[in-house]
Order: C-alpha cells, then structure tokens, then sequence
C-alpha cells in the first residue's frame, strides 16, 4: 500500500493509487486536501474515517468554502448509497444541491472548471444525479429517471470533466437495468467505459468494468464471468470492499458451481465495509432493503471472524480469488435484484 509521502491526494481520489493511506491528511485544515482524503477513504470502505473527514466541511460558517461543502455532503450521501442506506443519502444530496446553488446564485464560488469536477458545475452534477440515485433506492424508478434527465439537460451546455461525464452514463446504466431495458443498460455502460483514458481514476476504471459486467450477465454474455472475475481480482488486490462485494455476489448468481466461493468472498469484503462504518450508519444499516444480511450470517462462525479485516496482506486461501477457473457461458441472470446490486463508489 503506497505511503502518503509518495501519492498525492489527487492520485489516491482519482489516479492511479486508490489504496494509498490518507489518514493524515484527512485532519488537514485545507478543505481540498480534506475532501479529496475522504473520497479516497470512502473509496476504500473506511466510512467512519470518510466522516470523520468530511463532515467538519458541511460546517461552511460565514460562506466559507460553500463548494467543499456540497461536495462533502454528495460524498457522504454516496456512501450512504453503498451501505443501501438511500433516504439519508437523498437529504445530504438536497442539502449539496441547496449549498452549490446558493452560492452560486450570490456569486461565492470560484467558477474556472477543473479537470476532476471540483468545480461548481461538478458540485452541481454530484448532487442532481445522487438524487436521481437516491430515488432509484427508494424505488422511485419514474422519478429518478425525470431528474437523470433533468441532469442531462442542465449540462448539455456546460463544460464537464472526464467524471461528471462518466456519472451520467453510470445512472443512465443502472436506471436502464431497473427499468429491464438490458440492451440499453450495455450501451450506456459501453459509454461510460470509453470515456475513461489511461491516466483517468483506476477506481473508476473498475466501476465502470463493474456496471459493464452486470449489463453483460443481464443479457446472459459469456463477456461478463471473465471481466466481473478481473474486477473482483483487482479490487480485492487494491482493496476496494466497496467493489469487491457487490461484484462477487454477481458472480455467485453467474457461476452457481462457484457459488460457495464467491459468497465468502462477499460476505469478507461486506463485513470489513461495514465494521468500518460509523455508528449512525451502523443504526441505518439493518433496516437497508439493498444489504444481503443473509450473507453475513452464513459461514462457519467458528473459523470465521465477521468483523475481521479481509484486507490483509495475503488472501486466505479459502477466499482468494480463483482466476484459474474455467470461462463457461453465463447463464442468463438479471443481476437488477437485491444482493446484486452494482452500487459501488460512485464519486
């Protein structure tokens, strides 16, 4: 895991180093600094550190940093999103979107364009389109479809960077498999995909080969087992819980003959995500409809420890992954269903 001495930041956020250690910087007095930390420990599965991080950033007093607030607020609604919690997350989305249009509106942010989004426009785009995520949790497919759209016409003639761009091709592939338009789910992704470039976000990378993969098993491709297979491997390496859980678990429904392996390797990754969230998310977290809890209490209590961290240096080798498998066709599966859902980092 590369030291903060030899990343930067910006790297760990959004380059090349998603695993890097940020723990200092997350106390740092810079609100970029600060921000970009937490979306690197989010990243990494480590919510209560990302709260720790982020929320002294929603505190703008006196109309200081108002666009590190609403990115704050969108970033912890996003996690939020990943823990299944999607009404919480829905009120910190309001909350971004109220802050970066107020300011905006009284002329208190800076508006030159960034090339990662940290931007107003991006603010802005973070928090319409985890609305719109927001409502496709709660069920609200209608509504979360007007206000994707909303989105799309709001920015079709402003400037976005490399990630606003590829969040718009990410919901539009996650409403399309919700609302059964599996055809359209593949094209979407199949954007969002090759938006990205070499020096863009390796997280990002695996998000989109991630929401790629379960448009690909929607439509039963035999393209789906070897590239949600390379995303688990990957993010299971780089240790990226938040990943590595929900493509496993599209996996376990692909590959039944593997099912016992790819749900340990789940049920791994979701405890460690959910031993490092915070307490008030730990009191949001049973009531989650999107969690599979059946999955944590399954396994052997006797050998396994829920809570332990699955991240560690060497893999046990009762989880490790198995590239070595064979590549048999994909069954036709729709991975849209609870404990499928590819709800990983989307910042």
């Amino acid at each position: 895991m590369p030291e903060p001495s030899a990343v930067s930041l910006r790297d760990a956020a959004f380059g090349a180093h998603p695993d890097a250690v940020v723990h200092g910087a997350a106390r740092s007095t810079d609100p970029r600094r600060r921000w970009l930390a937490g979306v690197a420990l989010g990243g990494q599965g480590s919510y209560a550190a990302a709260v720790t991080a982020l929320t002294p950033l929603l505190h703008c007093q006196n109309g200081r940093d108002p666009l590190f607030a609403s990115l704050a607020a969108s970033t912890l609604a996003s996690h939020h999103r990943q823990l299944g919690c999607h009404a919480p997350a829905r009120d910190l989305d309001a909350r971004a979107l109220a802050l970066i249009l107020g300011a905006e509106a009284s002329g208190q942010t800076d508006p030159d364009p960034d090339s990662d989004d940290v931007d107003v426009a991006g603010a802005e785009l973070d928090a319409r389109l985890g609305l719109a995520a927001d409502e496709l949790g709660l069920g609200r497919l209608a509504l979360a479809r007007r206000l994707h759209r909303q989105a799309e016409e709001a920015f079709r003639e402003r400037p976005l960077g490399w990630r606003g761009r590829l969040r718009l091709r990410w919901v539009a592939a996650e409403l399309a498999l919700a609302g059964g338009e599996p055809e359209r789910a593949l094209n979407e992704a199949q954007k969002g995909f090759h938006l990205l470039s070499p020096p863009d976000s390796l997280r990002h990378h695996l998000k989109s080969e991630l929401v790629l993969g379960v448009a690909l098993n929607t439509l039963g491709s035999s393209e789906a087992v070897p590239l949600l297979r390379k995303v688990v491997d990957r993010t299971w390496t780089l240790r990226l819980a938040p990943l590595a859980w929900p493509a496993a678990l599209v996996l376990a429904a692909a590959r039944p003959a593997d099912q016992d392996h790819w749900h340990e390797l789940a049920r791994c990754a979701l405890s460690h995500v959910i031993g490092r969230a915070d307490a008030a998310q730990w009191r949001l977290i049973p009531r989650s409809p999107w969690l599979p809890s059946w999955l944590l209490r399954s396994g052997d209590p006797s050998t396994t420890n829920e809570w332990s961290n699955f991240l560690t240096d060497k893999a046990p080798d009762r989880v490790k992954v198995r590239l070595e498998a064979s590549d048999r066709d994909v069954e036709r599966h729709s991975a849209v269903g609870r404990g499928s859902r590819d709800d990983g980092p989307d910042l």
